[in-house]
């Protein structure tokens, strides 16, 4: 990691010449040049430039770039011309210049997941969505509440198993009622612990009353387009009130890409271990309660639906809630990877 982001950096050292003279550059190019990961979102049109340990993120119109989330530098804001964003020399000047302060100001661990927060859905007087499935000559209830601790569990021995650096946390781990707020204070106390990562997976199980023959996966993220505050403002100073928007979307853009990525590692994990019993419904987005305030990578996924008998039958089974953890496991395994290799998920 150390020995990468030092290469990154010489390289961005190498291309200062090449732009002298007063030239732009194309930030894609820039990117390239760099062999570094840009991730980009076209509604706030802001995004950050990733490589080795280092993060830098931009904003079209914005005199700041900020390094690694705590260094703010002045910059010539990047343009927007002809459906390409550029920055000029000094521009790439001023980010090289706080790169190399930033590094020597900090010389920290690369980025890594501390806390894995699992949250199974309902409990206790809330039993979520019930389904009925035939046993024999047997009716067998079977309720959501109890399907989702069953996973949360298999899922929780795997990861610590294969995590011993890492801390898994339960929202419930018996059958206990926790309210949606207290989900979330659970979450959010984690992350102000720790100036690492936490990863929120909030586990349901699905119900359609409209179509008895629904059934299959899917994982939830939060849309792009929802804006959420994740910077306290009394927190960031009073000298610093007119850039919280800047640095609250630059943040905001992070976790919601790395929220993707995690969604789609997730859903390819379950396809591989149970895609070959039940559908793949897909990556989906909504403003849930505990995605929309979880102020870290959050993701909900509904494993199957209660209202179908057949897959009741399946969710009732040991064997197959076993493959749907392992599915999980392999999903949030493969985020983690990439996440502590490179300091950043890659979405593309």
């Amino acid at each position: 990691m150390r020995h990468a982001s030092l290469v990154a950096l010489a390289a961005l050292l190498l291309l200062l010449p090449r732009l002298a003279g007063g030239q732009e550059k194309n930030l894609l190019s820039l990117a390239a040049d760099l062999g570094a990961v840009l991730e980009w979102d076209p509604l706030r049109d802001a995004g950050v430039l990733s490589f080795g340990d280092d993060r830098i993120s931009l904003q079209v119109g914005a005199e700041m770039a900020l390094i690694n989330y705590r260094l703010k530098v002045s910059i010539d804001p990047p343009l927007r011309r002809n459906g390409v964003v550029w920055l000029t020399t000094a521009a790439v000047t001023a980010i090289s210049d706080g790169v190399q302060r930033d590094r020597l100001a900090h010389a920290a661990p690369h980025m890594r997941v501390a806390y894995i927060l699992i949250d199974p859905g309902h409990g206790g007087k809330d039993g979520g969505a019930v389904g009925t499935y035939v046993d024999g000559k047997r009716e067998v209830t079977i309720k959501e509440k109890d399907v989702t601790l069953r996973v949360a569990k298999k899922l929780s021995a795997m990861l610590a198993s294969s995590f011993p650096d890492k801390q898994i946390v339960f929202t419930r781990d018996d059958d206990t009622f926790v309210s949606l707020e207290d989900r979330v204070v659970v979450a959010n106390g984690l992350l102000a612990r720790t100036k690492e990562t936490v990863l929120y997976l909030s586990i349901h199980a699905n119900t359609s009353p409209f179509n008895r023959k629904a059934s299959g996966y899917e994982v939830w993220c939060l849309p792009p387009e929802y804006k959420r505050t994740l910077l306290d403002e009394k927190a960031a100073g009073n000298d610093n009130q007119d850039i919280v928007p800047i640095l609250n979307s630059m943040l905001e853009e992070e976790i919601s890409v790395e929220s993707t990525v995690l969604a789609r590692e997730i859903l390819a994990g379950l396809d591989r271990r149970i895609g070959d019993r039940t559908g793949d419904r897909g990556l989906r987005q909504n403003d849930w309660y505990v995605v929309r305030n979880a102020r870290m990578p959050a993701v909900l996924t509904e494993v199957g639906f209660v209202s179908y008998p057949e897959e009741a039958a399946r969710l009732a089974d040991d064997s197959y809630l076993k493959d749907v953890a392992q599915g999980m496991y392999d999903g949030i395994h493969a985020f983690i990877a990439r996440f502590e290799q490179y300091g950043s998920a890659d979405a593309r």
